[in-house]
């Protein structure tokens, strides 16, 4: 695939984004409570909420696709902390740890910092030999109008068939790109109805094989693979779709 120019957005649908890593195997027990303890100490500013969920559910909350990421022991649990307004948050537990977004979503470059030190953080306790997996998952929603047709607004090959001119029931999962250890998934799928009907856009990228860990070398990972679903996102879309994001 071909790399574009990147583009800037004043009013991106991102509903969710997702940065994650799992360590190498399945860990074969829980976190003690003071592990946990000292991970939120570190993490003062996501004490807002807090739910905790079993290992294996998946790191994104919001209309995702199957989690990427490997399943953790059974009975373990991973603990969900936000911020004050809940806009972001900070997952993990025993083999993974995630940061999550909400609206508003701003720049890849603005959440960077933040897990960053997440990874480092997690890597401290953790003390993986390597890391297995990695994520990196945006879930755009985006509501059309019933005179809309969806083709106007997403591209796939081959093309869209009855979607050119209704709202049929669907769901589309293409790979569209894959390149050294870095795969993008590509899924659109129509959601719920109201006014409009809400299409979800997913760009989901995975590593292809593991990786160290290291800090820098996973921050790296993550950017490598931004630019694969940035490129992705942005095949998927239309002329239409950057004109309803506010394209500046």
């Amino acid at each position: 695939m071909k790399a574009r120019a990147r583009r800037w957005y004043a009013d991106p649908k991102i509903a969710e984004a997702v940065f994650a890593i799992t360590a190498s195997g399945t860990p074969t027990s829980a976190w003690h409570d003071e592990v946990f303890a000292r991970m939120a100490a570190r993490f003062v500013g996501f004490a807002s909420a807090e739910e905790v969920v079993p290992v294996g559910e998946p790191l994104a909350r919001r209309r995702a696709s199957p989690p990427i990421l490997d399943r953790g022991p059974v009975g373990a649990m991973r603990v969900i902390k936000r911020n004050q307004d809940a806009t972001r948050a900070v997952q993990y537990g025993p083999g993974t740890c995630a940061y999550n977004v909400y609206p508003p979503y701003g720049h890849y470059e603005d959440h960077l910092p933040t897990f960053e030190r997440l990874f480092e953080e997690f890597l401290a306790e953790e003390q993986p030999y390597m890391i297995g997996s990695a994520e990196q998952r945006f879930v755009n929603e985006l509501w059309l109008s019933r005179a809309d047709r969806p083709s106007d607004l997403f591209t796939f090959y081959p093309p869209l068939g009855e979607l050119e001119t209704s709202h049929v029931p669907m769901r589309l999962e293409v790979e569209t790109a894959s390149s050294g250890d870095v795969a993008v998934t590509v899924s659109l799928a129509r959601g719920g109805e109201g006014d409009g009907v809400l299409y979800v856009l997913e760009i989901a990228a995975r590593a292809t094989r593991a990786l160290p860990a290291e800090v820098g070398a996973l921050v790296e990972w993550h950017n490598r693979a931004h630019h694969a679903c940035d490129d992705s996102f942005e095949a998927a879309i239309t002329d239409e779709t950057r004109r309803r994001l506010r394209q500046v």
